[in-house]
């Protein structure tokens, strides 16, 4: 279970990903991710108290300032330690000082109601991955992390048709801004708890 904050795509690429997941999980159904709402996750820890993060973060958002978002090209993260090996298809955000530095705000404000909870192997093995997790509880806050929209984790080998075809698309998004979101997460199950 856990607490995330959320960057929402807006119209067309909310579009185009919602088409991605419903073409891979006719093709290969049940696979990780592809049953998760389309979204960039700006961090997803434990939290004591839901309620005052997500008043916190509702809060912090209502006084930030919007910037553009620009989508510019596919990638994958193979054999994905995440979801256990699986190749993790997303979308790419340009990866602006301003989407930095608004994840370490929000990991700083989550800091103190952050439950400690076991690090995961992959994560104590990986010196920044380890550090961030101490410090946020979340092993991706920094410029080590690769903002993006997962579409989904294929449990496939590599050479799978939809990963050959996912690696062809030249995706082009400007949004100004995007929707924000906080969610409760139970393993695959996302709840609302405030946009």
């Amino acid at each position: 279970m856990g607490f995330a904050v959320f960057l929402e795509p807006q119209k067309e690429l909310y579009t185009s990903i919602s088409s991605w997941k419903k073409k891979i999980d006719l093709d290969l159904p049940d696979q990780p991710y592809c049953s998760h709402p389309p979204h960039c996750t700006l961090i997803h820890v434990e939290v004591n108290n839901e309620q005052e993060a997500a008043l916190k973060i509702k809060n912090f958002l209502e006084e930030t300032v919007p910037f553009k978002v620009k989508v510019d090209q596919v990638g994958i993260f193979w054999e994905d330690h995440a979801t256990n090996g699986g190749h993790t298809l997303y979308l790419r955000i340009k990866p602006e000082p301003e989407i930095f530095s608004l994840q370490l705000k929000i990991a700083k404000i989550l800091r103190p109601l952050v439950n400690s909870k076991q690090m995961p192997d992959y994560i104590s093995k990986d010196s920044v991955l380890r550090e961030s997790y101490k410090s946020y509880g979340f092993p991706f806050v920094g410029m080590h992390w690769i903002p993006h929209f997962s579409i989904a984790s294929l449990r496939t080998d590599m050479f799978h048709p939809i990963i050959s075809e996912f690696l062809e698309w030249k995706p082009r998004y400007t949004m100004d801004g995007l929707g924000a979101s906080c969610w409760h997460i139970d393993g695959d199950k996302h709840i609302l708890l405030e946009r």
